[in-house]
């Protein structure tokens, strides 16, 4: 596929190596004169210098081989006025970061059937509401509609699993261990994979049948009662009104006096105190000891790290930490935070799924870009239909994980045969993932 991504940032960076790794034809636009030549340095793309809100700079670049116009500058209108031109130029398709919310309804966008806006703060907020609504996992995603969960847990010492064989394990008939992470290292599990305690495993089941899953791993599931939120911004609002409408008491700490008050005034049935969260005595008086989950949800790393770390030690279950860099989360992990988010990654990884959205159902990129997990449509060009999965030569380090046939969730085994119409869950690691789509019949 041909895309050009406007915008070369932490962001922008981040995407164009996900998708160079993907093998796809990429042209990299940037204003500034040092990123477009440290582009030209790490990239093997067409690089441009230039203002993307000019119409001399994207003539040149789009034709009607382009399939897909990305804007991710850090200015609204830059991407909004960049998108309306690639747009008349004749672009297919244009994805289009907004950091303003009052923009995702900007009428000269919104009636684009073929233009998508996303905004960062609200794919995080949703994430950190779905991950407090499962409190023993760190990283939650649902498919085919809610039907399949795959959830990432940390294998606990002394829990049934901890120094077995996945063959020498019972698992429930619903669940399947699909990979580990180890040390930072991803790999696809098979039934020779031993389980050590501090291991993350990935596992896709029922989310009907979760806590068997857990007591397994040694992990014990409470109800969620309390919630603080440190930092009030974009983010934690739309949190703040997604757990309390769950029922959550929620309560926000905001070093800020003028964004205390917002806050307060804005927020019903949400407690906010104006303090500083790395003074002890604060989160003291935010009430820390009865609370089952604090996300750290500030500007600035090292502090979302320190509140964190502090309420690790005054015993708060589960912590979450915002962090603006993707590279930091194997360090923070390491301290003992529990789970780590990132605008950043979560904005990447919304945009790579609009990027296969004609010939995979979902996409998720795994331990930052080393594991993929696809969600594909069974159709007749599939060369595993009507197969015995047991004789099926998959590709290695693939896995098939789950398979929804209408309403009924299977969990494969080795006398489980693919039909059409059927959508199969994949794990696979970047490697190999051309060859995944190719087996399925589509697009590469």
């Amino acid at each position: 596929m041909k895309i050009a991504i406007a915008g070369l940032g932490t962001t922008g960076l981040y995407l164009a190596n996900v998708l160079q790794q993907e093998g796809h034809d990429l042209i990299l636009v940037e204003d500034k004169k040092a990123a477009s030549q440290n582009a030209k340095e790490r990239f093997d793309a067409q690089i441009v210098q230039g203002n993307v809100a000019e119409p001399t700079t994207l003539e040149p670049i789009i034709d009607e081989a382009l399939d897909l116009f990305i804007a991710l500058t850090n200015n609204d209108e830059t991407n909004i006025v960049s998108t309306l031109i690639a747009r008349k130029y004749g672009v297919k398709r244009a994805i289009v970061r907004i950091s303003d919310p009052n923009n995702l309804i900007h009428p000269l966008l919104t009636d684009e059937p073929n233009v998508h806006l996303l905004n960062a703060e609200m794919i995080v907020a949703k994430d950190i509401v779905r991950l407090v609504g499962t409190p023993s996992a760190a990283q939650v995603e649902f498919f085919a509609k809610g039907k399949a969960e795959m959830v990432t847990l940390h294998v606990q010492p002394e829990s049934q699993v901890e120094n077995k064989r996945l063959k020498d394990i019972q698992m429930p008939p619903d669940w399947l261990v699909v990979a580990t992470i180890r040390k930072g290292e991803f790999e696809i599990a098979t039934g020779e994979t031993c389980l050590l305690a501090g291991d993350h495993v990935l596992l896709v089941g029922d989310p009907k049948k979760y806590s068997v899953i857990e007591g397994l791993l040694g992990l014990s599931s409470t109800k969620v009662n309390r919630v603080i939120l440190v930092g009030h911004n974009d983010i934690s609002s739309k949190c703040a009104v997604s757990l309390s409408r769950k029922g959550i008491e929620v309560r926000i700490i905001e070093p800020d006096q003028d964004e205390a008050e917002k806050a307060a005034a804005n927020l019903d049935g949400v407690l906010v105190l104006h303090g500083d969260a790395t003074n002890e005595e604060v989160l003291d008086e935010a009430g820390i000891e009865g609370t089952d989950y604090l996300i750290a949800l500030t500007e600035d790393d090292e502090t979302n790290v320190l509140i964190s770390l502090l309420a690790k030690e005054k015993g708060v279950p589960r912590v979450v930490t915002l962090t603006q860099k993707p590279q930091y989360k194997k360090v923070i992990q390491k301290v003992g935070i529990d789970t780590v988010v990132n605008p950043r990654s979560s904005m990447v990884d919304e945009i790579v799924s609009r990027v296969h959205h004609k010939d995979l159902l979902d996409i998720n990129i795994l331990e930052g870009g080393q594991g993929r997990l696809m969600e594909l449509m069974v159709n007749k060009k599939t060369k595993l239909v009507g197969q015995v999965l047991s004789r099926v030569k998959l590709p290695k380090e693939t896995l098939i994980g789950a398979i929804i046939r209408g309403d009924e969730l299977i969990i494969p085994r080795g006398n489980t045969r693919i039909q059409v119409g059927d959508h199969v869950v994949v794990f696979s690691t970047l490697s190999v993932f051309s060859e995944v789509k190719k087996l399925f019949g589509t697009q590469v």
